[in-house]
């Protein structure tokens, strides 16, 4: 450049540029690469830069001059100016992350820790602080261009961790058990047709422990505000017949006689036990009140009806089973087909139906239903889930027919080559679920409208002359007020329980193929339909983004 145009202030913060018409006598326009060569010169290349005041300062310099005798005034044009490092705090709306931006210095003072720290206290971050971010974050800052923008997390609140509902650990096993797993051999091998002795248990026996409900773990926001945890839900033992709580141990139970195990939500009864050969027109149909045991075969057209559990340890052939408990059969279970809605081989279960197959077979069970080998042609209705598979996950094929599960539903193989159409509707009670969730945002809904009430009377109220106020009024709506708030929160924390309840089961409600998925298949989950077209391999078909989808299955 011919001559310096360039001027840094006194206090080294900004660069202007003095400008007049250079006219004819400059050798060359004046051009952005001259203006950065004296910013180098003067030390200033990492200024922050103001394009349009260069833009009108070349204009200008560029120009040619009115008239010679005419005298031009200098015009200053301030073009750059020296900036500190900038700071952004940014706290996610639940309060639970605080981010922090770092802006590059245009040639000012780089962050220092101190004021991190100090940026963080003025937006009232004070909990969840990782030291070892901030370090990184000063560290990576200095290394930014100017202007260059670095986030990163910093603070963290912590969730509450909610509190366990009292459990029951059953201290025996179930006939349903005992199907799905099978007896080793000597020799390490899994025989298939041995499934060990039936289960019973004696008087003065531990058949259940009680695991207390925990109160969890409160958690925190960044700004320090503790976040409560629900604690779970005491419940007590239910001492069913023929079972007491133990003397020395409060958490246990035991037995009181001799007899088979019979497990309820909340506890277990002793059952006295009806053994019989088999069941068959010599014996009639059997109607028992308490447990029965079948140590051969139901035949077909016989009915057999027990108030507590049925275990069979034959076939069951075009018979009908009712049970307040449970209903295992060991060998396995076989309608046939017929053209009505009905199948001729039914089981009812008020607890969980297991068996090692069930072929053209209509089944309704309060629990889970499990089979070992296969499920064909059957019509299932469960409120608990639906499982085809045994222990080692070598068998389990379920093919055609209807199935409806409370929750969700599991097989080795789904459907056949054949095509077979095989239709699965999972997660049946989302409807009273919803219902549940409707009912208790239609409660908030009124209690709005009553805190509507309430704030318009005090309106109303705020318009009379103080002196002329009852004080017993007064204090009357405040009260309301007061205690509709606290109704409100509570009914929306309850509102946001159900709810997360409710997306929780609906992760959980998938129908799941660790083998085979075939063509053919029906999957409905909530109101959404999946119809399979070809054949997949390990698949689970859930319920994401709203809507339905098939995806990998993985172990």
């Amino acid at each position: 450049m011919p001559i310096q145009l360039l001027q840094l202030s006194q206090d080294g913060q900004t660069i202007s540029l003095i400008a007049k018409p250079l006219g004819e006598d400059a050798e060359h326009a004046i051009t952005r690469s001259d203006i950065a060569t004296e910013l180098v010169d003067l030390q200033a290349i990492d200024f922050f830069l103001f394009d349009n005041a260069i833009d009108s300062a070349l204009s200008v310099i560029n120009s040619k001059p009115a008239d010679s005798d005419v005298e031009v005034k200098l015009q200053q044009f301030v073009i750059a100016e020296r900036r500190d490092a900038g700071l952004l705090i940014k706290t996610d709306p639940d309060l639970m992350k605080t981010s922090v931006t770092v802006i590059g210095a245009y040639g000012g003072t780089q962050i220092s820790g101190n004021m991190l720290i100090d940026a963080l206290k003025e937006n009232h971050i004070v909990k969840g602080i990782r030291k070892a971010q901030l370090q990184e974050l000063l560290m990576k800052s200095k290394q930014l261009a100017p202007g260059e923008k670095l986030t990163m997390p910093v603070a963290f609140g912590r969730f509450p961790v909610h509190g366990t509902d009292t459990a029951f650990e059953p201290l025996v096993n179930d006939a349903s058990q005992r199907i799905l797993r099978p007896q080793s051999t000597d020799d390490g091998k899994v025989d298939m047709l041995d499934l060990g002795e039936l289960i019973t248990v004696k008087a003065g026996q531990p058949i259940m422990k009680l695991i207390p409900a925990t109160t969890g773990c409160n958690g925190f926001n960044v700004l320090g505000k503790e976040i409560a945890a629900t604690p779970g839900n005491e419940l007590a033992f239910e001492a069913g017949d023929g079972t007491a709580i133990c003397e020395d141990d409060e958490h246990v139970l035991v037995a009181t006689k001799s007899g088979v195990p019979l497990r309820k939500p909340c506890g277990m009864q002793v059952d006295d036990a009806l053994t019989l050969k088999g069941v068959n027109v010599t014996t009639g149909h059997i109607d028992f009140d308490g447990t029965i045991l079948i140590t051969g075969d139901v035949t077909p057209g016989m009915k057999v009806s027990a108030t507590g559990n049925i275990v069979v340890s034959g076939f069951v052939e075009l018979g009908e089973l009712r049970a307040g408990g449970d209903i295992a059969v060991v060998k396995g279970v076989i309608g046939r087909q017929q053209d009505g809605k009905h199948l001729p081989c039914y089981l009812h279960a008020d607890g969980k139906v297991t068996s090692k197959f069930a072929q053209f077979v209509e089944i309704d069970a309060g629990q889970d239903v499990s089979f070992s080998l296969h499920a064909l042609h059957c019509i299932i209705r469960t409120k608990g889930a639906l499982s085809v598979i045994d222990q080692i996950k070598r068998h389990g094929t379920l093919s055609g027919g209807y199935i409806e599960a409370g929750l969700g539903v599991e097989a080795l193989n789904i459907g056949a080559l054949a095509g077979v159409p095989t239709e699965i509707v999972a997660f049946t009670q989302y409807t009273s679920l919803r219902d549940t969730l409707n009912t208790a945002y239609q409660v908030i809904e009124d209690e709005k409208a009553k805190v509507h009430k309430i704030k318009e009377a005090q309106h109303k109220l705020l318009k009379i002359p103080s002196s002329k106020r009852p004080p017993e009024l007064v204090e009357k709506v405040k009260s309301s007020i007061q205690l509709h708030k606290q109704r409100m929160a509570e009914l929306s924390m309850s509102y946001q329980n159900l709810r997360q309840d409710y997306d929780e089961q609906l992760s959980k409600a998938t129908v799941t193929a660790i083998g085979r998925l075939f063509s053919g298949v029906m999957c409905q989950i909530e109101k959404e339909k999946l119809n399979i077209l070809q054949e997949h391999g390990p698949s689970v078909v859930a319920y994401r983004d709203r809507t339905l989808q098939r995806l990998p299955y993985n172990s």
